[in-house]
C-alpha cells in the first residue's frame, strides 16, 4: 500500500542526509549542532524537523542522536498520520551515514505486507504477530530500556526471547532456533537489574548473528 506522505518525508530525509549537487549532506558536526550536543547533555538528544511542504503528509520527523552508543549514532523517526513510527538506524563512519548490521537503514517508505503475523528477527530477538514497523519500534524501546511490562517467552535451552502480540496464542509457540515447545513466560521489568549472565548470552547471540551476516556480505563481494 503506497503512502504519498511517507514517500515525500523519506525523500526529504534522504536529501538531508545524502545531500545533492547544490547542498552537502548532513554531517555528524551538523547533527550535534541541531540537537545541542554537548551543551544539553549526553543524550539521547532529539531534533524535530520544522514544518515543510514535503512533510505535510506525516505528523513529525525526528532525529535522535546517541553520542554514547557504539552501534547507533542516529535514529530517524517518522511518525505517520496514523501514529505509526517508521524508524531508520544509522552510524557515522567518518564521511557519511551507514546502517549498522542487523538494523534497518534504507530510506524507503515502509509498505504494508500480507505477512504481518509472521516471525521477525530483530537484533537477536524474535517477534510474532507484529507488523515490521511495530516490531522495530518495540525493539528500539527494549534497547532503550523503556519497554517494561511487555510479555515474552524465554527458551531455557538457548536463551532465545520471543515477544508476542496480544492477538497471538502464546501457548502454541515454539523456539524458532531449537523448536523447543517448553518455554517460560516472562515480563520485562527494568525496576530490577536483569541477570548478568542472560545479558551476556543475548549479546553473544546478537554478535554471532552480526558476524554471520558480515561473512555472507564479504563472500558476496569478494567471491569464493
Amino acid at each position: 500500500m503506497t503512502d504519498a506522505g511517507l514517500d515525500q518525508a523519506f525523500d526529504k530525509v534522504r536529501s538531508l542526509l545524502e545531500g545533492d549537487l547544490e547542498h552537502p549532506g548532513l554531517t555528524l558536526y551538523d547533527l550535534r549542532q541541531l540537537v545541542g550536543y554537548p551543551e544539553k547533555g549526553d543524550g539521547p538528544l532529539c531534533y524535530t524537523l520544522p514544518e515543510d511542504p514535503s512533510l505535510r503528509g506525516v505528523t513529525a520527523v525526528r532525529f535522535f542522536y546517541y553520542p554514547r552508543d557504539p552501534e547507533i549514532t542516529l535514529i530517524v523517526e517518522i511518525e505517520d498520520k496514523q501514529g505509526k513510527r517508521h524508524l531508520r538506524h544509522f552510524r557515522w563512519n567518518g564521511s557519511g551515514w551507514t546502517s549498522p548490521i542487523g538494523f534497518k537503514g534504507d530510506l524507503l517508505a515502509t509498505r504494508e505486507s500480507g505477512s504481518s503475523h509472521g516471525l521477525l528477527e530483530i537484533a537477536g530477538d524474535f517477534y510474532v504477530g507484529y507488523p515490521l514497523e511495530e516490531a522495530e519500534g518495540l525493539a528500539e524501546y527494549i534497547r532503550r530500556g523503556e519497554a517494561a511490562g511487555n510479555k515474552y517467552l524465554l527458551c531455557p535451552r538457548d536463551n532465545t526471547r520471543i515477544f508476542y502480540a496480544p492477538s497471538v496464542a502464546a501457548a502454541g509457540l515454539a523456539c524458532p532456533r531449537c523448536n523447543n515447545t517448553t518455554l517460560l513466560y516472562k515480563t520485562l521489568s527494568f525496576s530490577n537489574p536483569e541477570d548478568r549472565l542472560d545479558q551476556i548470552l543475548r549479546e553473544q547471540k546478537a554478535l554471532r548473528v552480526a558476524l554471520e551476516e558480515l561473512m555472507l556480505y564479504l563472500k558476496r563481494k569478494l567471491g569464493p
